[in-house]
């Protein structure tokens, strides 16, 4: 290896606070906020609005203690990383396997940016254009995460002034008392329809958890990660809030009830604008979301085959720093489901339980820092009692809880049983691949 690619390799500290927030912006707006307001206003009314800001501040509670644990470590592997360090050496692996199916979340939204092109040029194929949007974001991430960062900046910009057009010419064009708590359309179903609809939107609120992956590049990690963290969370209120507002605001609810967003759009908005707002809007959403998705699902993975869980010239770099092998399994999990027209719902579904369990391996995590790292969490720049910070700890757990069960109401019976599986192969994994002497787990958690 020639010097010049090792430097190249060993770049860490370029990205900026707004690089940071822009990927997590970026990745948390994504097809939701286009196709989940009109389910919602079929659970609750008017008031989808406040169950988009609530669930906003749901979407914070699971992963409350993330900026008080990265203003205290720098951490090289994401979630994996804090998994690893904070729960062990077996726990590591058991997440390091059960992290690779989730993978496939690129393909959702190969879908999606498909079927939106297509409703806005039906001469497009669909299946075809989703492809091409992944392939260009491919070849984006191939060149590294500066220049994927850079994309992201311009990408979320255009985002915010489709989306801000949306809500200013929709604001003015409300008829519908969506501020009035005590009319009769407010809450149509009750508290009942009102927790529904923050469940359905939840998973659409919490997204820029991945800026915590991205230690090693940040130029000021132990400041910028966490306030870039913060700092989205006002963002998708405004956002997720001023759309449903409109939404529900401006046609009568019985037209707008299970509808996407498109229908309130094509009434408030002249053609070019509407397709303008089609254009920077739901396709610039899932362009910035497939953009950052590549780099974050390799991150993690990247670290676990390094400490050997999986084969370590998986984690091989080209002269960009990019992971060229996992961003092209990266890749191909996205385009293989689009390609053969695989219900990816029901992939979705079948990882949903084995995601949760990983969740759960977090939250663990989470409460061991105070101990772990005693001293550097005494010097954080955020540093909190530990009663407070247990305090959030429970927070997440407790809304963690809440959607597993509601994730188990849901889904059918052979999938809990899949999902289940899934876990305990997991677990046995870690337990057996933990004693192997080609394990050995390297550094990627730092307390300067």
């Amino acid at each position: 290896m020639s010097s010049t690619v090792k430097e190249i390799k060993e770049k860490t500290g370029y990205l900026k606070r707004s690089d940071l927030y822009t990927i997590g912006v970026g990745q948390a707006i994504g097809s939701g906020v286009l196709t989940l307001i009109g389910p919602a206003i079929l659970l609750t009314g008017q008031s989808a609005w406040l169950a988009y800001v609530a669930a906003c501040i749901w979407g914070f509670m699971m992963i409350a203690p993330i900026p008080w644990i990265t203003s205290t470590l720098k951490l090289g592997g994401g979630f994996y990383s804090l998994v690893g360090d904070m729960a062990g050496k077996r726990v590591a692996g058991m997440y390091a396997v059960g992290f690779l199916p989730q993978t496939i979340n690129l393909a959702t939204y190969g879908v999606a940016i498909g079927m939106y092109a297509n409703s806005l040029w039906p001469q497009i194929n669909a299946k075809w254009f989703g492809i091409a949007a992944l392939s260009v974001f491919f070849a984006i991430n191939l060149c590294g995460v500066d220049v994927m960062a850079k994309v992201q900046k311009i990408l979320v910009i255009l985002l915010f002034v489709a989306l801000g057009l949306f809500i200013v010419l929709g604001c003015l064009q409300l008829k519908n008392p969506v501020f009035e708590f005590t009319a009769p359309d407010f809450f149509s179903n009750g508290p009942s329809g009102f927790f529904s609809a923050i469940m359905l939107y939840v998973y659409s609120t919490n997204g820029y958890s991945c800026i915590m992956n991205y230690g090693k590049q940040a130029k000021e990690a132990h400041k910028d990660i966490p306030k870039a963290l913060l700092y989205c969370i006002p963002t998708l209120m405004v956002v997720y809030g001023g759309v449903a507002i409109v939404a529900s605001g401006v046609l009568p609810l019985d037209q707008v009830a299970g509808q996407p967003l498109t229908l309130v759009a094509k009434n408030i908005l002249n053609p070019a604008l509407f397709t303008v707002f089609m254009i920077g809007g739901p396709v610039l959403a899932l362009s910035s979301s497939i953009n950052s998705t590549i780099s974050n699902n390799c991150i993690p993975v990247a670290q676990s085959c390094k400490d050997g869980w999986l084969p370590k010239s998986w984690a091989a770099q080209n002269r960009r720093g990019a992971y060229w092998k996992l961003m092209t399994f990266t890749y191909l999990m996205g385009i293989l489901p689009v390609l053969l027209d695989f219900s990816i719902s029901d992939v979705v579904n079948n990882i949903m339980l084995l995601a949760s369990a990983l969740a759960f391996l977090q939250i663990y995590a989470y409460f061991q820092l105070p101990k772990k790292h005693a001293e550097a969490w005494e010097k954080s720049p955020m540093h909190i009692s530990n009663g407070k910070y247990y305090f959030l700890c429970c927070l997440s757990l407790f809304a963690y809880i809440c959607i597993f069960i509601n994730s188990c109401r849901s889904l059918k019976l052979p999938v809990v049983i899949i999902s289940l599986i899934a876990i305990v192969v997991c677990m046995a994994y870690g337990w057996f691949r933990s004693v192997s002497p080609d394990v050995k787990m390297e550094t990627s958690v730092w307390e300067d």
